[in-house]
């Protein structure tokens, strides 16, 4: 493809924002090679495609016979110090502490490796050598670059994930493109056992719910989650999850082409990487990194539903000690479902990302800040079977159901919605991260480190939404747009001792979260007066209220380590919560205050909660042979309850009922770990059961008619997963992920009234599979210069039990098990691109291909949300009781062309 071409192609677009990226981008790139010609002091890149070249000798085998590969490591002479060390090499420290590892991160000119020709040192400028373009299989265009420098974050290797205590699965930019080249953060987290993901969307933009092993995070409007808000998430080791709320947004990292690899580790595991709502794991999403060597990408992306992103990324290379990375990505398009009126719900967006990094004798500081806004209208749930009370037409302000089509999938059609005049709700996040690092070395030999993060973390939300279903209702509109906004200081040290490795330190974070909603219908006015209601007015339900959190930890860590074969890692964390609660509706709504006062959700007056929790773990790790280690660990951690919905904990449910979940996690397992053997080469192998007991919820929530329900229960998650990765033959490769679970409540009781509490002990936690199964293939030919990659996987969900909302508990019905069989293939080409060869990647994916109609959930209703619900104009028999669902996607269809420079 020549320049001319490649600008048309981006002429097409018809998003201005899109097309003025891509051109400024390319500008960029161009300028940028012009600078590198004329600059002695930056590294050069010659015409020809280069880089660091592996050996071509043979393969290194296990050393010995057969016999000896059974036998024990032999005894070490002091910690290798894979778990507890967090050396300045390496950034993984400050996001799995447990599997940092000692040595100093991949780079160009360690020399460690042989190479026909090295780059050499030429007045401060890297001479890289010249090589043939060839895209071979393990060509570095295909995968996240890897000559990263000093103090970036990395992902741990399978060496590392052997050695652990901790169940960790790292989901590689190989795998993470089996979630689709629209896919967002959510939706990559499937590959991953246990992981259960859903959403209203078939993009990035829009929002989704996770679960891990049951224990879940997101919002994506779907209730009925009783162990949500309790999965951390970080970016690049900064934690994202809103400390008062707890809940994470899937939208805030909506881009997964900037994102090189993504970590899940199981439980609260250990201390030192721990933040406040680990009870059932973490998810850390690592972007690209600084490298040492310069180079960008730009990808453009075409789908079905008019999909469309455009992403791109540069590095700058190591230049006098400073290694930078920019990279951003824009995108919009439709949702699969369509209303009558040809409505497609459509979605944005866009994200930039930039991260510096300086090294020196005694350490690196480094630089990072992440902006992501992203959102789309989404389509209401559908009855899974026709209501005739419920139609396309919606109901008459008198709540008699206006004839039409029965609104069903059954009926008005499998992925229909409402039109926009009946329903439309738009929802938007945008996300603000900035933070700063520092890894010194406080000694000489370099075995005493200090690490120190200082980071902001801001968000803002619009939940815009116009429901006339009930013709003219008095909420017919809301305008919901909370924001957030945390700071805080993580700080340890680091001590490598003979047989130990010694970590303490702590952290402390500051947040506000502000509340505000309003309700309100324009043909009304507020009582008394003749102001129309609006989102300033409203003349329904408001509320703007605070929450003041301020959260301190302190842990220490030993990691010990008496032979090679045994791992020790105790460690002890005290962590102390402060929740201050105000009443501030006057604040934004002053004339709704003063003549709608009723309305107003925060109720109770002010308050503040002080609590704490002491937080004991131990993580064990033997390598009984070489290739076979035993691991186990036990951990311990509180979280706070969730705050801030409308009639929730301190506006209508009283302080007292605010308090910390306990949970008590188990981990006991076998891996396995091979390298360059036939039919066993970079294999990993990991299996273990789990067991959580989650005690002292407060499961608190709002039916849609705005009826608060609280429960207080505890609950009990036990299972087995697995994971495996291997490369058998060549260049073909294979992944496994899967679990099986049952989940239950040891007790679960629900206040529905005042005087009447009903008991559910016994009954399964809902949205919680019984079985799933996530795996692919994916072979790489090299046909001359082209290497051709096929790839073809599936995801299996069995069953799972759902929330009944007529009770505002969980059922003993379950929705069905689904499947989804997915294909692509990638041609990587040499060619020549402004004036130099360059690679050029073709891309084909194909995502459900069979066009299977399923829903990814489904809840019992209890009428409110059609107005069937105590509506005298509706049978008693279709006023509640009938199941609504979301479906997934159907058959899609991507294409995509990328160039890397």
């Amino acid at each position: 493809m020549s320049a001319e071409e490649l600008l048309d192609t981006i002429h097409a677009w018809r998003w201005p924002a899109a097309r003025s990226f891509c051109l400024l981008f390319l500008a960029f790139l161009l300028s940028m090679q012009e600078t590198r010609a004329n600059d002695p002091g930056i590294p050069k890149v010659n015409d020809s495609l280069s880089g660091p070249q592996e050996s071509t000798g043979e393969p290194i085998a296990l050393g010995g016979g057969p016999d000896s590969w059974d036998a024990a490591p032999t005894a070490s002479t002091g910690p290798s110090s894979v778990y507890g060390a967090r050396p300045p090499g390496s950034d993984l420290a400050d996001i799995q502490p447990l599997l940092a590892a000692n040595s100093p991160s991949p780079s160009a000119s360690s020399g460690a490796e042989s190479e026909p020709s090295a780059p050499d040192s030429n007045g401060g400028a890297i001479q890289m050598p010249t090589t043939e373009v060839t895209a071979g299989p393990d060509n570095p265009l295909l995968d996240a670059p890897t000559d990263l420098v000093p103090g970036a974050s990395q992902a741990p290797t399978q060496e590392q994930i052997f050695r652990s205590g901790a169940t960790t699965r790292v989901i590689d930019k190989n795998m993470a493109a089996s979630a689709g080249p629209v896919a967002g953060a959510a939706q990559v987290l499937q590959f991953s056992p246990g992981v259960n993901v859903n959403g209203y969307g078939n993009t990035g933009a829009t929002k989704y719910t996770v679960s891990i092993n049951g224990i879940g995070n997101g919002w994506s409007g779907f209730g009925g989650y009783t162990g949500g808000a309790s999965i951390m998430m970080t970016l690049d080791g900064v934690p994202m999850n809103n400390v008062s709320t707890g809940l994470w947004q899937s939208p805030s990292v909506p881009i997964m082409q900037m994102i090189s690899s993504t970590t899940v580790t199981y439980g609260p595991a250990t201390a030192a990487g721990r933040w406040y709502d680990n009870v059932g794991g973490m998810v850390e999403f690592t972007p690209i990194q600084p490298t040492e060597h310069s180079g960008a990408d730009l990808n453009i992306i075409y789908g079905s539903f008019n999909q469309k992103l455009l992403t791109a990324d540069y590095r700058t290379g190591n230049i006098h000690g400073w290694s930078t990375v920019i990279s951003g990505g824009v995108g919009d398009g439709n949702n699969f479902r369509m209303s009558p009126d040809g409505f497609r719900s459509p979605s944005y967006q866009y994200a930039a990302y930039v991260k510096t990094i300086k090294n020196f004798n005694h350490g690196d500081i480094s630089f990072g800040a992440w902006y992501a806004d992203a959102g789309g209208y989404r389509p209401t749930i559908i009855p899974v079977g026709a209501n005739p009370y419920v139609t396309v037409n919606g109901q008459s302000a008198s709540g008699m159901p206006i004839a039409g089509t029965p609104y069903s999938q059954a009926t008005s059609g499998y992925y229909s919605n409402l039109n926009y005049d009946t329903w439309r709700k738009f929802d938007s996040q945008s996300t603000q991260i900035a933070y700063a690092k520092q890894n010194i070395y406080l000694d000489d030999d370099k075995k005493t480190t200090l690490h120190n993060m200082l980071f902001y973390n801001g968000s803002n939300r619009i939940h815009s939404r116009y429901y006339n279903f009930f013709e003219n209702a008095a909420n017919a509109y809301e305008y919901n747009n909370p924001s957030e906004s945390d700071f805080g200081d993580q700080i340890g040290l680091t001590k490598i001792l003979p047989y130990n490795t010694v970590d303490v330190g702590g952290y402390y974070i500051s947040s506000t979260y502000n509340s505000r909603n309003a309700f309100y219908n324009p043909n009304y006015f507020l009582p008394g007066t003749t102001i129309p209601g609006g989102e300033l007015t409203p003349n329904n339900l408001y509320r703007n209220d605070y929450w003041d959190q301020t959260d301190i930890a302190v842990y220490l860590q030993d990691t010990i380590e008496p032979i090679k074969a045994l791992q020790i890692v105790p460690s002890i964390r005290y962590d102390v919560f402060t929740t201050a609660y105000s009443m501030n509706a006057q604040e934004q709504f002053p004339l709704a205050f003063q003549y709608n006062p009723g309305n107003n959700q925060g109720k109770l007056p002010n308050a503040t909660r002080h609590l704490g929790g002491l937080e004991p773990s131990i993580l064990l790790n033997l390598e009984v042979t070489r290739w076979l280690a035993l691991y186990g660990s036990y951990s311990e951690t509180y979280e706070t309850d969730t705050v801030g919905g409308g009639g929730g904990i301190f506006q209508a449910i009283p302080a007292s009922y605010y308090g910390l979940s306990l949970a008590q996690y188990a981990i006991a397992g076998a891996k396995t770990h091979f390298e360059k053997l036939p039919g066993l080469n970079n294999m990993l192998f990991g299996a273990n059961y789990f067991w959580l007991r989650f005690a002292e919820q407060a499961i608190d929530m709002v039916n849609f008619v705005g009826k608060p329900i609280t429960g207080l229960g505890t609950s009990i998650y036990q299972g087995a997963d697995f994971f495996l990765d291997d490369n058998p033959i060549g260049t073909f490769h294979l992944y496994m992920n899967g679990a099986v679970e049952n989940a239950t409540y040891r007790s679960y009781v629900v206040n529905s009234s005042p005087t009447q509490k009903i008991n559910y002990d016994g009954r399964h936690i809902p949205y919680v599979p019984s079985v799933m199964l996530t795996g692919g293939i994916y072979q790489i030919q090299q046909i001359g210069k082209v290497s051709l990659r096929l790839s073809l996987w599936f995801i299996f969900n069995g069953e799972q039990y759902v929330f009944n909302n007529e009770i505002g508990a969980p059922s003993n019905q379950t929705m069905p098990q689904y499947y989804t069989l997915n294909a692509s293939i990638n041609a990587a080409v040499p060619m020549r691109l402004f004036e130099r060869e360059r690679m050029i990647n073709f891309n084909l994916t194909l995502m459900n291909i069979t066009d299977l109609n399923y829903n990814g959930y489904e809840y019992i209703t209890s009428g409110g949300y059609y107005g069937t619900a105590g509506n005298a104009n509706v049978p008693s028999a279709y006023q509640s009781g009938y199941m609504l669902g979301y479906p997934g996607a159907p058959f899609t269809l991507y294409g995509s062309i990328g160039a890397s420079f």
